[in-house]
């Protein structure tokens, strides 16, 4: 009886307040994705300070002076063959440099457009 009472009953404990602790995470976790649907990137690029790739930068600055919205760009790359999720993180980072290059969110500034249409966009990998 004391194998019971001094072994299995705290494994049991344990095993128990671990799975209500890990549900609740997540359900937290996808409570939180369903509001912030880019909170995979953020906590990337925010709370871990990666850098940008430059090829993406490059890719969505000259999408931006192309005068290509973010619709128009999300369906270039998804018809180029770009992966979804691929696809998702560029159109973060267009959103993180179109609103770096605006300094007030989404607004139309003629300075950044380019006249340039001849011109190719980059290729993503």
């Amino acid at each position: 009886m004391s194998f019971v009472t001094n072994i299995l009953t705290p494994i049991i404990t344990w095993v128990v307040i671990g799975g209500f602790c890990l549900w609740i995470s997540f359900i937290l976790y996808k409570s939180l994705k369903k509001f912030f649907p880019d909170f995979n990137f953020w906590v990337k690029y925010h709370v871990f300070r990666k850098k940008f790739d430059e090829r993406v930068v490059e890719w969505c600055m000259e999408a931006i002076s192309k005068d290509m919205n973010r619709i128009d760009s999300e369906r270039f790359l998804l018809m180029k063959g770009v992966k979804p999720k691929r696809s998702k993180e560029t159109m973060y980072v267009y959103d993180q440099v179109l609103g770096k290059m605006m300094k007030g969110g989404y607004q139309n500034n003629e300075q950044l457009r380019q006249s340039n249409e001849q011109t190719k966009l980059p290729e993503t990998s």
